[in-house]
């Protein structure tokens, strides 16, 4: 049977005549070239594009969604380890229910869990299962003679011989049934329903699964997913919507589909079932309609078809007629619906005419280029062993929102209506999920067959809040309060420390050269009364706002005057000329800079300015607050990896490191690295510059290290343990020699659909910032806690989840780091982000990691100059 859609080993479409026409109605005259893919980022984060945060310095529009690759559709394959922070390269893929054993200081449940704090009942997005087989599976590989490709398809042929195969669950591949058939291998026939061919089927057996192993649990998750199927709920990507629920917001011409994502796992209170909401938005127009309207914008910009690509290349497609999801990789102009490729039974056909005879679809427009996807085989095979599949434009339906989508403020709010819900309200879908699967026929007997029994009631969970912080300004200190939010305290109060700077400079058009001088003068009265004293700058008015204006300026002003900092107003947020201003004054010089966009300016605001002081002070070596961290000698580490955005080969590992006790003072450095290099060599390398500063500027060398490594996913703890842990360890050898050091390795997981949330009187809240939970839905075999670091006032709180992968805190004497202190230090270090007067999701050095990685791989593209590796110039 032919595939579908059309896919190809690699390259051009197999016998696709070269050089046919391109269709002048698109593409005539335009460049060649495949561009980096720009897309929205994936959720909102610090310093995104588009929208001026007067908490942080202004970024650019256009920023490129982090590098991933399609997801594995089969089930019980482990996706390839993608995305931000992803090890690049063919690694080998771990299981999917790979677990890395807990230290020997935290061997049980128990000794994971923390104390202190003030006790608090929460309830959370699990389900107990009561009960579950407790007899043994069989496991059988599956053959089909002629080959099956539909999945769907190979179903129904073994449903044909349900008396003989009795209840099974089959993944296309690979059938689990309580049942051993004889003889060990089994052959049957079927006769296909579309053209009554006979297929053969050979079922041969090749494990037995016992009670307790971790295939029976994937067994589980397949039956849940069957279940989710007899909910008529349809499949997209990798997960069930409701396409019968679906919600038309025709005002902005979009379509959202409720759904669910689920996992059956063990954890330490035993099997249970998370089940999240999700939601799919579904743009009305496809891929050809937005392909016209570029075309149709040609007199105003005459790469419009670059312009196309940018905005395609990276985003994610839904194909209605199999309700499957794709990854645009690539546009290819040399192709379209009239080229032909070859089918497996060796006839050639063209799209136009495969999607006739397949699905009937006639499509309107023979000159439309197609759109390439990357499906990445699931093991380590040598050689490019991707798969491409080739998408027709006009059957793509855009999915997702774009960057000027999430510029309008009443989009958002629209959207948020449907997609920002509160505690009660989620709990409401959380039953109606349960509910539906218990009370539907279908769902309800493939449950009974196994023996497997959900509760309708979610898991309640003990959790401790730890008590508000005490943050130091100079010689005073004030609470963080309730909602961990002390804004109102900044501009009245004196910072930690504030850095000298003797001469700085504003660069501004000379046009609005009034305005501009009343912002400085409403910044100086803003330092001065939080003790920084910041003089009076020189003011550069400019002809033009022409990149080379800035960059002609800035040569002639860092070569005359050797400013310590300066300020440039920008009139617009262009991506390429905020680049420019950053590589200049980042790696040809080393000048700390601020970047900020003319309308911010022009509103005189005196919260922009106290956050604007903040960071001019943050980046040259100050620091405006404090939490006090008792434990001394410990260095504190971040580290993180983007993706460059002009080459998705190359990526950028940041570390950042504090470098005295206070966790005031940092060090940072950036090591670029190919695709196919392993990561841990690098981190290593950043790791020793650490230690050499340290030592340099301390006289010593810490007694004990934290590393909060951010961006890996579960299929990569084993890599993580096995190369960049024991790295790090012979570096650490290379500087104690045979003297113990406290080393703590805690991986930072911000993608969960993990919820929690507090019971008050019968109605559901948020749970308050310090939240920790460390029992019930923990890993057994993993010294984990989940940690609530902020408030929100809309919506429901994000959690984010740490995973203790190596700890010999409690081996030295110098440093006796309890579960409870570890606990309590991650929920202090949410304090120290200061681009916001509030906790952050993560440690504040794990967030400025980050924010370097961001900066060199979406700017810079490069490591900056030496010179500025002791300051905050990213932040």
């Amino acid at each position: 049977m032919d595939p579908n859609p059309p896919r190809h080993p690699r390259g051009r479409a197999r016998g696709q005549s070269k050089g046919q026409p391109r269709g002048a109605s698109f593409n005539q005259g335009q460049p060649r070239g495949f561009p980096s893919a720009q897309v929205p980022p994936s959720r909102p984060r610090p310093n995104m594009p588009g929208q001026f945060n007067p908490r942080q310095e202004f970024r650019p529009q256009n920023v490129e969604q982090v590098t991933s690759g399609l997801e594995n559709l089969k089930t019980g394959h482990a996706p390839l380890p993608i995305g931000r922070g992803a090890i690049r390269g063919r690694q080998p893929i771990e299981n999917n229910y790979f677990r890395i054993e807990r230290p020997a200081s935290s061997t049980t449940s128990i000794g994971k869990q923390g104390s202190g704090g003030q006790n608090i009942q929460l309830i959370s997005n699990y389900f107990p299962i009561t009960t579950y087989t407790d007899w043994s599976l069989y496991q059988y590989r599956v053959d089909f003679n002629p080959t099956q490709d539909r999945i769907n398809v190979q179903r129904g042929l073994l449903s044909s011989h349900k008396d003989v195969l009795g209840a099974f669950i089959f993944d296309g591949s690979m059938l689990f049934s309580s049942k051993k058939y004889q003889p060990d291998t089994l052959e049957l026939t079927s006769k296909r329903i579309s053209d009554d061919k006979i297929v053969k089927i050979t079922i041969k057996f090749t494990t037995v699964i016992e009670k307790g192993d971790h295939t029976s649990i994937q067994v589980f998750n397949l039956l849940l997913r069957k279940c989710l199927v007899n909910l008529n709920l349809s499949l997209v990507g990798r997960n069930y919507y409701d396409a019968v629920a679906k919600i038309d917001i025709p005002r902005h011409k979009l379509q959202l589909w409720p759904g669910y994502e689920t996992t059956i796992g063990m954890y330490d209170s035993g099997l249970l079932l998370r089940a999240e909401i999700k939601t799919k938005i579904m743009r009305e127009e496809t891929v050809l309609d937005f392909l016209k309207e570029c075309a149709n914008d040609r007199q105003r910009t005459p790469n419009w078809m670059e312009t196309f690509k940018m905005s395609v290349i990276g985003s994610t497609v839904l194909t209605r007629y199999n309700n499957q999801t794709y990854r645009i990789d690539d546009v290819d102009e040399d192709s379209n619906t009239r080229s032909t490729f070859r089918k497996k039974d060796g006839s050639v056909i063209s799209y136009v005419d495969y999607f006739k005879q397949k699905h009937g679809i006639t499509l309107s427009n023979q000159h439309q280029p197609m759109l390439v996807s990357k499906k990445k085989k699931s093991f380590k095979i040598e050689g490019d062993e991707s798969e491409l599949v080739y998408l027709v434009p006009e059957l793509c339906t855009l999915t997702g929102i774009t960057s000027r989508m999430r510029d309008n403020r009443g989009f958002m709010n629209d959207l948020a209506v449907y997609t920002r819900l509160g505690p009660s309200e989620r709990i409401d879908r959380y039953n109606n999920f349960i509910k539906r699967i218990l009370t539907t026929p279908k769902s309800a007997e493939s449950l009974t067959q196994w023996n497997l029994t959900l509760s309708n009631k979610l898991i309640t969970i003990p959790g401790r809040v730890l008590p508000q912080e005490t943050l130091q300004v100079n010689n005073n200190k004030y609470s963080t309060g309730n909602e961990a939010n002390w804004t109102a305290h900044v501009r009245s109060s004196s910072m930690f420390t504030c850095a000298e700077i003797k001469r700085w400079a504003v660069l501004c058009p000379q046009t609005n050269g009034n305005p501009i001088r009343q912002f400085i003068r409403t910044l100086l009265q803003v330092a001065r009364n939080m003790s920084f004293n910041l003089p009076q700058p020189e003011i550069i008015d400019l002809q033009d706002a022409n990149i080379r204006t800035y960059l002609t300026k800035l040569d002639q002003l860092t070569n005359q005057m050797n400013p310590s900092f300066i300020l440039c107003v920008v009139t617009s947020n262009r991506l390429d000329c905020y680049s420019a201003i950053k590589r200049y004054l980042c790696i040809d010089r080393s000048v700390p800079s601020q970047i900020v966009l003319l309308k911010q300016v022009m509103n005189n605001n005196m919260s922009v300015c106290t956050k604007i002081a903040i960071q001019i002070n943050c980046k040259l070596g100050g620091a405006p607050w404090r939490v006090i961290i008792p434990e001394k000698d410990m260095m504190i580490i971040g580290f993180d990896v983007c993706h460059d955005k002009q080459n998705k080969n190359r990526s950028y590992g940041a570390l950042v490191a504090t470098m005295n006790d206070s966790h005031t003072s940092y060090f940072s450095c950036v090591q670029p690295h190919e695709s196919g290099q392993e990561i841990s060599s690098y981190f290593a390398t950043s790791i020793a510059k650490a230690l050499n500063k340290y030592k340099y500027k301390n006289k010593k060398l810490p007694n004990s290290i934290i590393i909060y490594r951010d961006g890996v996913g579960d299929g990569q703890l084993s890599y993580v343990h096995r190369t960049e842990v024991d790295m790090i360890k012979k570096t650490c050898k290379d500087f104690y020699g045979e003297k113990k050091i406290g080393l703590a390795f805690v991986i930072v997981k911000k993608r969960i659909t993990s919820r929690f949330f507090s019971i008050d009187q019968q109605s559901y809240k948020n749970p308050p910032p310090g939240t920790v939970i460390d029992n019930t839905v923990t890993d057994p075999t993993m010294y984990d806690f989940y940690l609530v670091s902020q408030h929100v006032s809309q919506g429901t709180v994000t959690p984010t989840h740490y995973n203790v992968i190596l700890d010999t805190l409690n081996e030295t004497t110098v440093a006796n780091i309890t579960p409870a202190i570890m606990q309590k230090l991650t929920f202090k270090l949410t304090h120290m982000y200061y681009n916001w007067a509030g906790t952050v999701r993560v440690p504040a050095p794990c967030q400025l990691a980050h924010k370097l990685a961001f900066l060199t791989g979406q700017s810079l593209r490069n490591p900056a100059n030496p010179g500025l590796e002791d300051l905050l110039y990213f932040l």
